[in-house]
């Protein structure tokens, strides 16, 4: 009996819009809860994205909510993640030099990622405020670690 490959196109299963967002908030925890405060939102804390990036394990922060009125998913993920040791590491030389990964590579300039999954709508519960500078939608077609954001 031959093998058989077969190849699945990683495009297929992007069925999300994706926006980054730059804030003054480095905490990911102050920044939902501003959200939460500021928007009509209800993004709660779930289970950390643990990503492999170069053979080490870096853990990114996640939040969640669902519109219940649209059946809307919306995920705000953290794009700078830490490892396990990282707050260990704290105040040593050896902790000046880490870099610390980016999810999405190529738009580290903003530091979280709102991603919407569900039914496709044009409104959105987030806009430039006090809590976030920018918001923009990103492209995902030509991003080659979009696989990340799959879950």
């Amino acid at each position: 009996m031959s093998a058989k490959t077969l190849l699945i196109d990683e495009a297929e299963f992007i069925d999300f819009q994706l926006f980054g967002i730059l804030s003054s908030f480095t905490d990911p925890v102050r920044f939902v809860y501003h959200v939460n405060k500021n928007f009509d939102t209800r993004f709660e804390r779930c289970e950390d994205l643990d990503v492999l990036i170069d053979d080490q394990e870096f853990f990114f922060p996640v939040f969640e909510w669902e519109d219940q009125q649209t059946g809307t998913y919306y995920n705000i993920i953290k794009n700078l993640g830490y490892t396990e040791n990282s707050h260990e590491s704290f105040g040593t030389l050896s902790s000046l030099f880490e870099v610390e990964p980016v999810l999405i590579q190529p738009y580290k300039k903003f530091n979280y990622l709102l991603k919407i999954s569900g039914e496709e709508t044009d409104e959105m519960p987030l806009k430039e405020s006090a809590v976030i500078q920018i918001i923009k939608e990103l492209e995902t077609n030509s991003v080659k670690t979009i696989n990340r954001l799959i879950f």
